[in-house]
This record gives structure tokens, C-alpha cells and sequence, in this order.
């Protein structure tokens, strides 16, 4: 009966480190679907920016008609992604062959931060000009927000 106790408690103990290593894979696993999320959140919001921004520039550079109501509209869109958490999609050491964000955006956090906040500022000021309806001023606001994107790709994006 001795044996018997003695092989229960270790099959138990075993099961027990089994079960608790499998919940810390587990874990693990949820953590990395996590950030890849993050990354996937990142890229898509650059996404549509980049569509937004390119149906604009088209339109100043004559590539397409001027068409206000689709600036406004791509214009609110900008401003729009511009006031989400994006900082959201840009966890720590998440550079990889996958993304064009280079590691110095976490050497220099502070700085990151300060232009995105700059870009924000410039999105709203692109949807105001958009809402005016005046082609000069939306043309003067997206060589404004195109500045604070080339500021913030030339440093931190490849």
C-alpha cells in the first residue's frame, strides 16, 4: 500500500507540473498573439492613412479631379485614425523583417511620442482646412502633415 501511495503522489505531482507548464505555454502563446495584434493594429492603421493621404495628394497634384467632398471625407478619415491610441501598435522590441519600424523608435521613445502627437495636430489641422472647402489651405495642410510623416519615417521607419 506504501508503493502504491508513493506512485500516486508522484503521478499526481507529475500531472500537476504537466498541467501547470501547459498553462504557461499557454501563456506565452497569448502573449505573442498579443503583440503580433499590436503589429497587425499598426500596420493597419498606416494602411489607411497611406490610402487617405495618397487620394489627397492625387487630387492636389492634379493626378484625379478636385473633388472637396471626397477631400473632406479622406481628410476627416485622417484626422480620425490620427486620434486613435497609436502608440498602442507600437509595443516595445517589436521590429521584426515584417515591419519597416526600426529599433530606434524605443531608443528615443520620447521623441516617437512627440511626433506622433505633431502628426495628430497636423491631421486636425488638414480635416479644418478640408471642412473649409478651400483647395489652397488643404494644399498648405497636407504639405503640413506630409512634413510631420517624412519627420517621423526618415528616423524611424526603414
Amino acid at each position: 500500500m506504501r508503493n502504491y501511495l508513493s506512485r500516486t503522489k508522484i503521478t499526481s505531482c507529475l500531472i500537476s507540473f504537466a498541467l501547470l507548464g501547459s498553462t504557461a505555454g499557454s501563456a506565452v502563446a497569448d502573449e505573442e498573439a498579443a503583440f503580433e495584434k499590436e503589429i497587425e493594429y499598426r500596420q493597419g492603421t498606416m494602411n489607411i492613412l497611406s490610402w487617405n493621404t495618397k487620394a489627397i495628394g492625387g487630387m492636389l497634384k492634379g493626378k484625379t479631379p478636385y473633388d472637396a467632398e471626397k477631400v473632406k471625407t479622406h481628410a476627416k478619415d485622417i484626422a480620425s485614425v490620427a486620434s486613435l491610441d497609436l502608440l498602442a501598435g507600437f509595443p516595445e522590441d517589436s521590429e521584426s523583417e515584417d515591419s519597416a519600424a526600426l529599433a530606434d523608435i524605443w531608443m528615443d521613445f520620447d521623441d516617437f511620442e512627440q511626433k506622433m502627437a505633431d502628426f495628430r495636430n497636423a491631421a486636425s489641422g488638414l480635416n479644418s482646412a478640408a471642412q473649409s472647402g478651400d483647395q489652397a489651405s488643404v494644399g498648405n495642410a497636407m504639405k503640413d502633415l506630409g512634413e510631420t510623416c517624412k519627420g517621423c519615417h526618415k528616423k524611424y521607419k526603414n
